[in-house]
């Protein structure tokens, strides 16, 4: 039992170890390029490169950004301007059919009215021919 506890102690102390190494190797690596980066010419030349690239980077997805929005709002207004053309076309047709509805609804009333007095005449007419026979 105790050679067990023993080597699960030293394994622990080895995964602590190598745990350890590795930072201190990943903190060496991490120093090792900012010391390239800021400390030498040619290292900060790389530097200034990857952050001109950047740079370029960033202006070009802005300016795709600002093409996409203006692109959107072209369509946007062409599809408002189509929208209102062909409410203004049916709003042109509705009044089209309306007044001939109107037309056609005067003539039928004035049609209606005139066959109205002459069923009137034609009522008198027959009264008059009726009361002249009784005589």
């Amino acid at each position: 039992m105790k050679s067990e506890l023993k080597k699960s102690l030293n394994k622990d102390k080895m995964s602590k170890n190598s745990s350890l190494v590795g930072f201190a190797l990943a903190g060496l690596a991490a120093g090792a390029a900012a010391w390239y980066l800021f400390g030498t010419k040619d290292g900060r030349k790389s530097l200034n490169k990857a952050i001109d690239s950047i740079n370029e980077l960033s202006n070009t997805i802005k300016e795709k950004a600002n093409e996409g929005l203006d692109c959107a709002s072209d369509f946007a207004e062409k599809a408002k301007d189509k929208a209102k053309k062909k409410f203004e076309e049916g709003k042109d047709k509705f009044s089209d059919v309306s007044g001939e509805i109107k037309k056609k609804g005067s003539s039928l009333k004035d049609d209606a009215e005139n066959l109205g007095r002459r069923a009137a005449r034609s009522a008198e007419d027959l009264a008059t021919d009726a009361k002249n026979k009784m005589r």
